[in-house]
């Protein structure tokens, strides 16, 4: 399993089970990194005490669900260096196992743009 440090307290992490959300989450890091990495460690925050925020409630909108969570823990008096640090690591789980874009033109036999 696992575990990132917030203000001194071990926090375990889980991938989340739904891809659409961890897709959502994961590709809106290319607009605003820092809410998104927040609202990973949102989504794979496994032990008590997690975030109030949930992303239903965001209207699935990851940005703003990253910027509640990023807003309650500063709040909590959690340091925004390590919000960012610990949800680097959550993006990064979320991350895994999604396609790539790479997958999705082999498997649609997509070409360079290239004539034969």
């Amino acid at each position: 399993m696992t575990t990132v440090s917030l203000a001194g307290t071990d926090i375990p992490l889980k991938a989340p089970a739904s891809a659409s959300a961890r897709w959502d989450v994961y590709s809106a890091a290319t607009a605003n990194p820092n809410r998104a990495f927040a609202a990973a460690l949102a989504l794979c925050w496994d032990g008590t005490d997690r975030p109030r925020a949930k992303l239903a409630a965001h209207r699935f909108d990851a940005l703003a669900f990253g910027g509640a969570v990023l807003d309650e823990l500063v709040a909590r008096g959690v340091p925004l260096p390590e919000v960012i640090g610990a949800g680097l690591v959550a993006w990064q789980m979320c991350g895994e196992g999604l396609i790539t874009g790479a997958e999705v033109e082999e498997a649609e036999g997509f070409s360079s743009g290239e004539e034969a």
